[in-house]
């Protein structure tokens, strides 16, 4: 778990050497996340002292690319909620009720084969949620296996593009995608996939090309990436706490939420001040940059009772992994199901589950990955 040193000091401060805003508060989180003078729209002009050179000379400001400034998540409204909208019934209560049997049969299918060790990356959480969105927006199938390739350089491309070796790699990855794309929908586009309803608002005018793009590139990385991560972390939290076989299957739902909360996937968004903001007795200056720090937020002593402790049943209200407020994540409850289903056939595969080997991580220009949770099962004693 990343920036937990970060509760020791005030909820709100500065941080010389970055030259940012970082916010580690429940409350205060929550209070800016939904703050109008904070603007999504960092990419345009949101610099650390990293974004700077020395000699003073910084092009237009912008950064990482002109096509990730083209994604929704980056936009306040009304160009926020417009791109949104088109997108939104892809995600709605019916949509994900009809993707259930889907899920459910995948993850039957990649759990299906004998195997004495189980990776859960490999064998399951890449695999699962590549084929998900790629499903879900009526990508072809073979395309999945590339998302994990392309994800870790779309990722660092969002911290590290101050790198000229990240922003090379990044760019890359985002023309292979953008290729995939239009391939895709020179062919056959499921009616009311997430292609076909980008295809119609382009038809009818309502969005450009490079939104399309844009829209798909952003539902392919987040749809693959946040969910495959979550997944193999959930897992792994779940065995180091002692959650065994039973509670996964028993109560999948309220153990996801506490498994959002203890390791969150995204550990940080970012804002832009577009205005003087109070919060926490401190003042945001207009054009300071906001790390708003969501991971160490879902540990707030002041708001979860032992947050350093994994509880299955703690019955949480509500925490902060997906956001809140007009940018609260819209493939939530896609991400929930995949958790819920892979959780609960784990739970139901084995009586005993336990690691085969250590975990296997990597640092990639600053994000640690996890690569490999190898784990085993078995039959109680006496059962």
């Amino acid at each position: 778990m990343d920036y937990l040193h970060l509760r020791d000091d005030e909820p709100v401060r500065w941080d010389e050497d970055l030259g940012v805003w970082l916010v580690t508060g429940f409350r205060e989180v929550t209070e800016l996340l939904r703050n109008p003078s904070l603007s999504a729209a960092w990419p345009e002009q949101g610099r650390s002292r990293l974004h700077t050179p020395a000699d003073g000379e910084g092009g237009d400001g912008s950064r990482t690319s002109e096509l990730v400034r083209k994604w929704f998540m980056f936009n306040d409204d009304p160009a926020h909620a417009d791109a949104r909208r088109i997108v939104a019934p892809l995600f709605s209560a019916e949509r994900l009720a009809a993707a259930r049997t889907f899920v459910e049969g995948l993850v039957d299918e990649l759990l299906a084969p004998e195997r004495d060790v189980l990776d859960v990356m490999d064998d399951l959480a890449v695999p699962l949620s590549s084929r998900v969105i790629c499903h879900i927006l009526g990508l072809p199938e073979d395309i999945a296996p590339r998302l994990a390739v392309w994800a870790p350089d779309i990722a660092a491309l969002l911290v590290a593009d101050y790198l000229p070796e990240v922003v090379t790699r990044g760019y890359r990855a985002l023309h292979e995608v953008t290729a995939a794309v239009d391939e895709a929908l020179r062919g056959e586009v499921p009616e009311d996939s997430g292609l076909w309803l980008l295809r119609e608002a382009h038809r009818r005018g309502e969005i450009g090309l490079q939104d399309v793009w844009a829209t798909a590139s952003l539902l392919i990385y987040a749809g693959f990436e946040t969910t495959s991560t979550f997944i193999g972390k959930a897992v792994r939290a779940a065995l180091h706490a002692g959650a065994g076989p039973d509670v996964l299957k028993a109560e999948p739902a309220a153990v996801v939420e506490e498994l959002l909360r203890f390791d969150t996937s995204v550990q940080q968004v970012a804002r832009f001040a577009v205005a003087p903001v109070d919060v926490a007795g401190r003042r945001i200056a207009a054009g300071d940059l906001v790390l708003i720090m969501l991971g160490a937020a879902n540990r707030d002593p002041d708001v979860f009772d032992g947050p350093d402790h994994l509880r299955p049943g703690r019955g949480i209200r509500r925490h902060l992994t997906f956001g809140f407020g007009a940018h609260y994540c819209l493939g939530a409850g896609l991400a929930r199901l995949e958790a819920e289903v892979a959780l609960r056939r784990l739970g139901e595969r084995w009586d005993v589950i336990e690691e085969a080997a250590a975990p296997v991580t990597r640092s990639h220009y600053g994000l640690t990955v996890l690569e490999h949770l190898e784990v085993t099962g078995g039959t109680r004693h006496g059962a």
